[in-house]
């Protein structure tokens, strides 16, 4: 066995510190205990700082990290000491499951060291793993992206530990003869609500901030070996809807991933996975808009985040619109390909996409060219092109270019954003009144956390493949949120909210809703429990009737009302936690009372239980509404890669019940197999069965 040995190199603490990883040419004992040799050679990471609840004090319980690497994979293997192992918080086993309850180990790894995009591994003393990637700066992650990695737990008389198996395949990086990443470590403690990180540990910096990250040093080139990735499905099953004749479903498709460079994937795609196992989950929509739906879909997550075009909810690329119709029934795509690459400071993303003629909707193809520019440390400019056509001869472009300004540096150390946009669309060759664009200031830091905002989207603005709630609107918006932390026994912050303004007209500058939120009383207490008090105030104008719940017809006018607004969330680590939303108050003409509940059990590892509740009593004038919704979960795991789920809703607009129950074993990561069921019944006639539809679904990674 070859050992070149690791070091930490001294750098000021703030500073871009670096680790050096160990090469080894033996063979890891995946087990998650480090008792193999190379382990002793390896200095461990070990000088953590609390970002929370003392910000900048020492851990309470002591962390070590040491890294190695082959020609092959990065292992990464950690040993978390606690005084009190049998307290250490462990609920979750499922893939991607609410982690947040537990105890967990995270670490975020910029391949490009240019503090654009990383990745996110984080595991907890189960060997449950989550993965997902974000941008710098931003703190909701994409949850959707599932890389091909391995981990192995143990809970010991010392706290636990666990090892990590990252194949370079799985990552992206540049070809160089070393490698330097961003890195950074975060352990979490539950039971105390401790949050130590290696670095970037101040309050107003977070996890997601890779300017803040320290760097990882691999010193050998990594061998370019081919990267060749098949991911065929299977899928069959039955569906019988009442009064029609059993039909019998096969279905098959093919992803091809090929790693061109280091720095190139090409994506093919044909007969494309619906993925829809699980049933989306049913709404009552009391608004005039339509919803939006996440994709689900490996195909177009994968590299998702060189396509995305999100500003302020409007989305110039919305996948969602392509293989699915407006009634959310799947429309076969023929073939696609996508390329994603990284070159210098640019990224590039080409997808094509063809689907066929089916529902009522003629074959179409869909295209989508993205770029981005690196400029400064954290910032770029990109531009986005957008096309659709169809067999009818209808077509639809769109073009589109965005920025983002990002600063830590803002007053010395505060955080500052810009960001804004501006885009046309075509539709049949015509484009008048077709202009959007946005412009956003921000400042989003521990004490004060504001932003202000002007968005405008022209009449005849149509991103066909994109996502637009409402156009022909002039919308500007400010937020102050005030969150200090005054010592006080058991809370950890207030969390103040003097106002948030936000204000719509059309593009004569008719005003045509204002909302103002006004937070006057809420905190967050060291256990993460939180409770929010609200006043609302909505003014509406409508110009067209519209039908509230099939009854209640609002009819052209204005229409101001406040209302009253309470929030509570219990902490997750509990056994039993709880999720409480209640408003009252007026509501146009008439008043309203809101209702939105969720309660969760889950005392082991094993299973959980939870159960959701929304209701709203509506009276305007001599009509009286009460909608309903009702949800309930019941989930079983019985490993990392065994598990079930029975889902039951129903909500009395529809008047159905529908049971999803599914089984989810997974054989080798990357690779899947469900046992689905599905039972729509009529509630209004004795439960009768509308339709019930059984599949069995397998998905297979090969890798070259």
């Amino acid at each position: 066995m070859v050992i070149v040995c690791m070091c930490l190199v001294s750098l000021p603490r703030n500073a871009r510190t670096q680790v050096k990883g160990l090469f080894i040419q033996s063979v890891i004992k995946f087990d998650g205990l480090l008792t193999e040799k190379f382990w002793e050679s390896v200095e461990p990471v070990s000088d953590f700082t609390q970002r929370e609840l003392v910000e900048g004090a020492p851990p309470t319980e002591k962390t070590e990290v040491r890294i190695a690497f082959d020609s092959n994979n990065l292992y990464i293997g950690v040993i978390c000491y606690d005084s009190e192992p049998d307290k250490i918080i462990h609920k979750q086993m499922k893939p991607d499951a609410l982690i947040d309850s537990d105890d967990r180990i995270s670490f975020g790894i910029d391949t490009y060291c240019d503090r654009r995009m990383g990745y996110l591994f984080s595991v907890n003393p189960n060997g449950m793993r989550y993965d997902a990637t974000f941008r710098n700066g931003q703190t909701v992650e994409n949850i959707d992206w599932d890389g091909i990695w391995d981990v192995r737990s143990r809970i010991t008389e010392y706290g636990w530990s666990c090892e990590i198996i990252i194949p370079f395949k799985t990552l992206r990086f540049p070809a160089a003869d070393t490698q330097l990443w961003g890195f950074n470590i975060k352990r979490t403690i539950r039971r105390k609500n401790e949050e130590v990180h290696w670095r970037g540990w101040h309050r107003d910096d977070h996890f997601f901030q890779l300017s803040k990250y320290g760097t990882l040093s691999l010193d050998r080139q990594l061998k370019s070996t081919l990267q060749l990735e098949f991911k065929p499905y299977l899928l069959t099953g039955a569906e019988k809807r009442e009064k029609q004749n059993l039909d019998d479903t096969f279905k098959y498709g093919l992803d091809v991933k090929y790693g061109i460079t280091s720095n190139s994937t090409l994506d093919l795609t044909t007969r494309t996975d619906f993925a829809q196992i699980e049933s989306d989950r049913e709404v009552i929509n009391l608004t005039r808009f339509s919803l939006f739906y996440p994709e689900k879909r490996d195909f177009f997550l994968e590299g998702s985040d060189t396509f995305d075009f999100t500003q302020g909810g409007t989305r110039l690329f919305y996948s969602r619109r392509i293989g699915i119709s407006p009634d959310r029934e799947e429309i076969p795509i023929l073939g696609g390909i996508k390329l994603t690459q990284k070159s210098g400071g640019y990224r590039l993303g080409i997808l094509s996409i063809k689907t066929e003629d089916a529902h009522g909707i003629p074959g179409t193809n869909y295209s989508v060219v993205r770029v981005k520019k690196d400029i400064f440390e954290q910032s770029y400019i990109g531009f986005i092109g957008t096309s659709v056509s169809d067999n009818e001869h209808h077509d639809n472009q769109v073009y589109g270019m965005d920025f983002i300004y990002r600063t830590d540096k803002f007053v010395r150390n505060k955080n500052f954003e810009v960001q804004g946009y501006l885009s046309a669309s075509l539709t049949d060759g015509k484009g008048y009144d077709n202009l959007a664009g946005r412009l956003y200031i921000c400042y989003p830091n521990d004490l004060i956390n504001t932003y202000i905002l002007h968005h405008v989207i022209d009449d005849n603005f149509k991103p066909e493949i994109g996502y637009v709630k409402r156009t022909g609107l002039r919308n500007t918006i400010w937020l102050f949120d005030l969150e200090p932390r005054p010592g006080i026994p058991f809370i950890k912050k207030l969390l103040f909210r003097p106002v948030e303004y936000n204000y719509t007209t059309d593009m004569n500058s008719t005003l045509l809703t204002r909302t103002v939120d006004i937070r006057p009383f809420g905190f967050q207490t060291n256990s993460g429990d939180e409770l929010r008090l609200s006043m609302k105030n909505e003014y509406d104008y409508v110009d067209t009737t519209f039908t509230i719940f099939n009854r209640i017809r609002i009819t052209p006018d204005t229409y101001n009302w406040w209302y009253t607004s309470l929030e509570l969330d219990s902490s997750t680590r509990r056994a039993v936690s709880l999720g409480l939303d209640f408003q009252t108050g007026d509501y146009y003409t008439g008043e309203r009372t809101m209702y939105d509940s969720e309660l969760t059990f889950r005392t082991n590892r094993f299973y959980q239980v939870s159960a959701d509740f929304r209701y709203n009593r509506i009276t305007i004038g001599d009509y009286h509404v009460h909608t309903r919704e009702y949800g309930g979960r019941l989930e079983l795991e019985f490993s990392t890669r065994l598990s079930s789920s029975t889902f039951v809703q129903w909500n009395n607009e529809t008047n159905e019940v529908n049971v999803n129950f599914r089984i989810h074993y997974i054989p080798k990561i990357g690779s899947d197999l469900y046992l689905v069921y599905n039972h729509l019944m009529d509630e209004r006639d004795d439960l009768r069965t509308l339709q019930n539809t059984g599949m069995l679904k397998l998905d297979f990674t090969y890798r070259l």
